[in-house]
């Protein structure tokens, strides 16, 4: 008997079937974004200048990407004073690879505070790689962010575990070459980042100490027995697959908190760690093995939110700031906002809640309590599904209608009450399908669709049996004394969209989140006033829907003031 045969469900076997399997438990093809060959340009990376225009002149002339940025690192070294040791030594590192005759602006080669050789080796990667690394270059003004409180002083040392091109390392401030340290899988980002920092640090006789190597399992062998002052990095993020690592605590294996957790070894004593993060390590149930070694293992210093994203990512971030100093007591935690969030205050961290986002004021606090107590029933017992994932949309959605196809509806396709004439079609066989859902959802008699990622809850009825693909999700509702409609018109509500957002601020419409929403009680005359009120607005009335929020803010007893707080 096979090892697939034993620990792969059968569920698995047919995705695999449908994937096209090759009889030795790996798939010749992916139906995802990993073999995307789209190329994702940084925003808010680099000074522009000629720099953007010469990456399209290098897009055009398809390079061979070894030869380009060796040859781009080269001239580099080469057009501006650095230190003749050093530069020598870069040369007998790689003096296996091919130096190309290229011609760079003067005003590129020149530019010793950016990292325009990191801008380029982004620009020439394709989105599919950047998935499968799980890398996402950080924003300088992110980098300088958190390194804003870190002045190095003689003895101490600074550790980027995922160093990519050596933008944290380049922007460190009052530090010497010696103190410096960075680690990365990538050899085209270590070569960068050495050369990067031979031109910044020009006068020093030290060669850059960038190791390539993968830090999850091999960081002894290159740190040995060394301790850092300061542990600061964005890692990449993602379910670490097909590796086992000594981890008895992060048995999510997801990436980024397995970075976390292993660095965190290398931290001195009283030192600082401080890392770039998705939001879901502290809010998704998966993740609680991450959170319980924050509280218990570091004293957290701050957590920052970022309510923005990765160009190419549909999560916002959070900088979480840590030490190692000995904890006495429960722990409290600063939570600073950005963009436009003004709030400062203290949250305890437990192991179940350790969600800092978004930052509440008084008023806000007061009304998600309101609503709370006026909770009769919620969406826990509801059913939901996803939308279908052919597997591959370019061969099996079709632009035009024809025989044997009916419509098929996108996320885009929704509007609060409404939904966009259909501009795709597909034959529905679901044996031909990478992920879809049982009929009973697809065809029910009514049932509710939502955006899956949008920065507001924007959900549409149907009862036509309709087709959706995964970008909009499915919910057949089950609240005690409500209709179909009724739940819809909570769900689109302008209260309804405040606490979802006050809540959780995600940029992913989530499940989990939806079924915390509280819902009142109402009286069979309410739920047949709101019914026909929803009835309206599928007809386009839009009055029809102040009259919503209207009798709901009355089944929550807002006040005015409160009413005016939420209003859009």
């Amino acid at each position: 008997m096979s090892k697939s045969t034993i620990f792969i469900s059968d569920a698995t076997r047919r995705n695999w079937d449908k994937l096209q399997n090759n009889g030795r438990d790996r798939l010749t093809r992916r139906a995802n974004k990993s073999r995307s060959q789209k190329i994702i340009t940084p925003e808010g990376y680099v000074m522009a200048g000629s720099l953007p225009r010469f990456v399209e002149d290098l897009k055009a002339a398809d390079y061979p990407i070894n030869e380009l940025i060796f040859s781009l690192c080269a001239l580099f070294l080469e057009s501006n004073k650095v230190n003749e040791d050093n530069r020598k030594r870069f040369f007998e590192e790689y003096a296996h690879c091919q130096r190309m005759d290229l011609s760079v602006p003067r005003q590129i080669l020149k530019n010793r505070q950016d990292d325009w050789l990191g801008f380029i080796y982004q620009s020439l990667m394709t989105e599919g790689k950047r998935i499968l690394k799980g890398l996402y270059y950080t924003k300088p003004v992110v980098v300088n962010e958190m390194l804003s409180d870190i002045h190095m002083v003689m003895g101490e040392t600074f550790l980027d575990p995922c160093c990519g091109s050596g933008i944290f390392l380049l922007n460190v401030e009052h530090a010497r070459m010696e103190q410096l340290y960075g680690i990365d899988n990538d050899p085209l980002a270590v070569m960068i980042a050495k050369a990067n920092l031979i031109v910044k640090y020009n006068e020093s006789n030290i060669y850059p100490q960038i190791y390539q190597l993968d830090f999850l399992l091999h960081a002894a062998s290159a740190l040995n027995s060394l301790k850092f002052d300061y542990i600061v990095t964005n890692p990449p993020w993602g379910t670490e697959k097909g590796k086992q690592h000594d981890s008895d605590v992060i048995t999510s294996h997801e990436k980024a908190s397995l970075f976390f957790t292993e660095s965190f070894k290398y931290l001195k004593n009283n030192g600082i760690q401080h890392f770039l993060l998705p939001t879901s390590l502290l809010k998704i149930k998966v993740h609680s093995d991450f959170r319980r070694f924050v509280m218990h293992e570091t004293r957290l210093e701050s957590v920052k939110c970022y309510h923005e994203r990765f160009k190419g990512v549909f999560t916002d971030f959070i900088s979480l700031k840590v030490s190692k100093k000995k904890v006495f007591g429960e722990q409290n935690y600063k939570v600073i906002g950005v963009n436009n969030e003004v709030s400062l205050k203290e949250v305890k961290v437990t192991d179940d809640a350790f969600c800092p986002i978004p930052i509440l004021s008084d008023r806000d606090e007061a009304i998600l309590a309101k609503a709370e107590r006026l909770r009769h029933d919620d969406l826990s017992h509801s059913r939901w599904a996803l939308g279908i994932i052919t597997g591959n949309n370019a061969k099996v959605l079709k632009d035009r209608p024809h025989k044997g196809l009916e419509p098929i509806f996108t996320g885009k396709d929704i509007g609060k009450y409404s939904l966009k004439p259909a501009s795709r079609y597909i034959k529905y066989n679901r044996a031909d399908f990478q992920q879809c859902a049982k009929d009973e959802f697809y065809r029910a008699k009514e049932k509710l669709v939502y955006k899956f990622v949008s920065n507001q809850l924007c959900f549409t009825y149907d009862d036509k049996q309709r087709l959706f693909l995964n970008s909009a999700n499915i919910l057949i509702p089950e609240v005690e004394g409500m209709s179909t409609k009724t739940v819809l018109a909570f769900l689109n509500s302008s209260l309804f969209n405040f606490l979802y957002v006050k809540r959780f601020g995600d940029l992913k419409i989530l499940k989990g989140n939806l079924s915390a929403l509280p819902f009142p009680k109402v009286t069979p005359e309410q739920d047949q006033q709101l019914s026909a009120l929803v009835d309206r607005a599928l007809h386009g009335d839009l009055e029809s829907q102040t009259e919503i929020d209207t009798l709901v803010f009355s089944l929550f007893e807002l006040d005015s003031e409160e009413i005016n707080m939420i209003k859009p």
